[in-house]
């Protein structure tokens, strides 16, 4: 007989809203009734109690570089698997930062072989290489000297050291021919994201005609808004088509221009990442990461010069931001960490409903998860 579990006296995330008194049957993996109050199922192997608490979907993170001390560039990545499901996140995007050509093409290797053995814990979608095809003028904290122009003769290479395992690259459509591999990537099952770009309005218009659909970190390393030349921000805010993600710490981006961000393209098009390095959840201090030194302190992680170099915040604690600082509804903020990410790379979660894997999170209202499912399997109970 398959095991079937009920978790039952809980408030379920729905797009509408809360709902108190919910319950959820789980089997083989995913949710396969689901219900309010009466009569609930009668006879299932185990039962856990939400003791009215959130009841949310599994946390969605497309861009994630760390965390508790584990890098996701090579081997640690297997580390993070572990770590993530105290936060209440299901599912990532292994993400790679610009490294030289001999270094880099090493870690893809390393984190395909982790997502083969796909460890106990987070489950790994796929890798997102973040670079090395940006634009040096926007290059964040890479190295400029090692950013070009993305080839497909590049990507293909890029992708047979991964054994097909990466599913998104940032990259500045404005460099070099660009453009050309925007369809591949499309018809490759990559999703093209526009990041560390100076592109202008029109370059970047033309770039989403062309397919590009998704935003890396919008306002972060691109060309702003600007009343005469709208810049790539403005080309987002204008594009229906694009999913632009924010990085909401509260300090990669002021409350009020997340606040215009979501009204402008609506929490179904709005996608929270975390872009969390690996000192994300742990002390202040002094971190090696490749060639570069972290510097965490009040909250923020630097380089020596000041430039921010991803964030310690992972996007349980940025719902927080949102609802707290930024003025959404949880049930936005739960809709942005999980279902439009999730909608985004075509998986079947960030949904409490009949048919959706069983990805889901038990939280308290100060966004601390108090129990992690993933596909059905509880992997995180505090």
């Amino acid at each position: 007989m398959t095991k079937t579990t009920l978790i039952e006296n809980g408030t379920l995330y729905s797009p509408s809203g809360m709902q108190p008194d919910g319950w959820l049957l789980i089997r083989d993996g995913k949710i396969v009734d689901k219900g309010f109050g009466g009569a609930k199922p009668g006879k299932v192997e185990r039962v856990l109690d939400a003791q009215g608490q959130w009841v949310l979907p599994g946390l969605v993170d497309l861009h994630i570089h760390g965390a508790g001390g584990f890098d996701a560039s090579g081997k640690n990545l297997a580390g993070m698997q572990k770590v993530l499901p105290l936060h209440g996140i299901t599912s990532f995007l292994a993400t790679s930062y610009v490294t030289p050509r001999e270094v880099l093409e090493q870690t893809i290797r390393e984190m395909a072989d982790v997502i083969h053995q796909q460890a106990f814990g987070a489950q790994i979608i796929g890798i997102h290489m973040e670079g090395p095809w940006l634009a040096a003028k926007q290059h964040g904290a890479a190295d400029p000297a090692l950013c070009y122009a993305l080839t497909q003769a590049d990507i293909e290479h890029y992708q047979q050291l991964a054994g097909g395992h990466i599913r998104r690259i940032t990259f500045a459509p404005e460099e070099g021919n660009t453009m050309q591999v925007i369809p591949w990537l499309r018809d490759h099952n990559i999703l093209p994201s526009i990041g560390h770009t100076d592109a202008t309005y029109e370059v970047t218009r033309q770039a989403i005609m062309l397919g590009v659909n998704h935003a890396t970190h919008v306002y972060n390393a691109m060309r702003g808004l600007h009343h005469r030349e709208p810049g790539t921000v403005g080309a987002i805010l204008d594009s229906d088509a694009i999913m632009a993600e924010i990085i909401a710490d509260g300090h990669h981006v002021h409350p009020a221009m997340m606040r215009l961000l979501i009204q402008a393209k609506s929490p179904e098009r709005v996608c929270l990442v975390s872009d969390a390095v690996l000192a994300a959840g742990m002390p202040d201090g002094e971190y090696p990461w490749g060639n570069l030194n972290l510097i965490v302190r009040d909250g923020t992680c630097r380089l020596a010069d000041g430039t921010l170099a991803g964030s310690i915040m992972l996007i349980n604690k940025m719902m927080q931001v949102l609802v707290e600082k930024v003025g959404v509804s949880i049930q936005d903020a739960i809709h942005m960490a999980s279902t439009s990410p999730a909608r985004q790379l075509g998986l079947n979660k960030g949904v409490l409903d009949v048919g959706y894997d069983a990805d889901v999170v038990v939280m308290e209202e100060s966004y601390q998860p108090q129990m992690t499912m993933i596909q059905g399997n509880v992997v995180y109970e505090s």
